[in-house]
């Protein structure tokens, strides 16, 4: 280890210290229970786990660590360990994958400083470990990206990494494309040979976990997917676009589940448990309008909705498989008959989503900051970019497969809440921290050559 890197890890060890210290002075250590908790639990539980709205798996590391549903036991302490041993190997990763010194650190501070760690570690939810093992999957791809030896060494733990990531988060998915992709692109940088041929390796190895246990999960309860979750999930949205001539216009297949979803929120809207669409400037009630322009009111009233009204109406002796699937047919015909509305929800969302990562994301505004303040003084002195600038392209290239990976579904078929925006934003900071560092270093290097001569 040079002088530089051991310097750096240093500084990663007194910023993972200070960031432990700011979990347990606000309670993070403890944990805390949240409303989906019981349900993650309660999958572990059932006597027909692949059958119930979550996966099993989580429910079964909490258990294992004293979780119930009202006590997190030590659940919250183990996150934020293993999501501190994720930073770590993110660094290590990105030092042996040929990153410099600024730009591994800056990858590794964003991860540790993220809002994702300092208020979601705490929650008894699946979001945290997820996460962790997602930095492990870009640890690895990182490293695996500079050599043969280290691509054979890696490819599987990167593959595990990478479906125990889209396990625990269903919506973490296209990450088994976008983590071959990455490895691809810096592969390409690093000039590797055999590119296309191991990035179908590593597409194939991360893919594995998902065929292996929807394989199973079909074998047994009937249904090819991680988890019985997304009509559900995408039935909200869908029940948000409908009027009348919607539900007339759809098949006769859907019609009856989307009277009962429409009256369900027409009653829930008088009642004021649910938002109804605003009206526009013309008096009349847009979705397209309020969905662009307005998108929070939806975001606000999508769980209302969902849980409050949506989850009442799953007929007697209906299995979750079953009325998982009745929603989806619902949700995706719904889509067909009127995809101006899913255009302008999907417009909408992404809207909030990045709004939301450059505005509300702490991490991300001392970055933007920082670069603003270092870009006005080299334009007051006319300075160039420093030595940091050479990480930029691999840094730019992990913080956006990072977004790739996280962001598209929750944008496509949900609604961005605060958490999720959140972990869309773990890596994104050290874009701007990174290119702030190097205009200042292009200009204390102006500074010195001034000085010397």
């Amino acid at each position: 280890m040079n002088v530089a890197d051991f310097r750096c890890v240093a500084l990663l060890c007194g910023a993972t210290a200070i960031v432990f210290t700011i979990l347990w002075a606000a309670g993070g250590i403890s944990g805390a229970i949240t409303p989906d908790t019981a349900s993650y639990l309660d999958a572990f539980h059932s006597s027909n786990p692949w059958g119930e709205p979550r996966h099993p798996l989580y429910g079964m590391l909490a258990s294992w660590l004293g979780g119930t549903s009202t006590n997190p036991g030590h659940i919250a302490l183990v996150q934020a360990l293993f999501a501190a041993t994720a930073v770590g190997a993110l660094y290590a990763g990105a030092r042996a994958g040929g990153v410099g010194v600024a730009g591994a650190t800056f990858l590794s501070l964003a991860a540790l400083f993220s809002q994702s760690m300092l208020f979601h570690v705490r929650l008894v939810l699946p979001e945290a470990p997820a996460i962790a093992f997602c930095l492990l999957a870009f640890a690895g791809v990182l490293a695996a990206a500079r050599s043969r030896n280290a691509y054979l060494a890696l490819a599987v733990p990167i593959g595990l990494a990478t479906g125990l990531a889209y396990i625990l988060r269903p919506s973490f998915l296209p990450a088994a494309a976008c983590v071959p992709i990455l490895w691809w692109a810096l592969a390409t940088r690093n000039e590797l040979g055999n590119r296309i041929a191991r990035t179908a390796i590593l597409f194939a190895v991360a893919a594995a976990p998902f065929v292996l246990q929807s394989a199973y999960r079909w074998q047994t309860v009937g249904d090819f997917n991680i988890v019985s979750d997304g009509g559900y999930n995408m039935s909200a949205m869908a029940g948000l676009m409908l009027s009348p001539r919607v539900v007339a216009a759809l098949p006769d297949a859907v019609r009856p589940t989307a009277q009962a979803i429409l009256a369900a929120r027409e009653a829930a809207e008088a009642a004021g448990r649910v938002s109804p669409t605003p009206l526009n400037s013309a008096g009349a009630r847009s979705f397209i309008s309020a969905a662009l322009g307005y998108f929070d009111i939806y975001a606000r009233t999508y769980d209302n909705l969902l849980w409050s009204e949506i989850w009442k109406l799953r007929a007697p002796n209906e299995s979750w498989v079953a009325f998982d699937k009745r929603l989806e047919r619902f949700s995706l015909a719904t889509i067909e008959t009127v995809p101006l509305r899913w255009l302008a929800w999907v417009g909408g969302a992404t809207s909030r989503l990045v709004g939301r990562m450059l505005i509300t994301d702490v991490p991300m505004l001392a970055a933007i900051a920082a670069l603003a303040f270092a870009g006005l003084s080299a334009c007051i002195g006319r300075t160039g970019l420093g030595p940091s600038a050479d990480d930029l392209p691999a840094v730019c290239l992990v913080a956006l497969a990072w977004l790739a990976s996280t962001g598209p579904l929750i944008v496509l078929v949900t609604f961005p809440a605060t958490r999720y925006i959140d972990t869309c934003a773990v890596l994104l900071p050290a874009i701007p921290a990174l290119l702030a560092a190097a205009i200042i270093q292009g200009r204390q290097k102006r500074a010195d050559a001034t000085a010397a001569g």
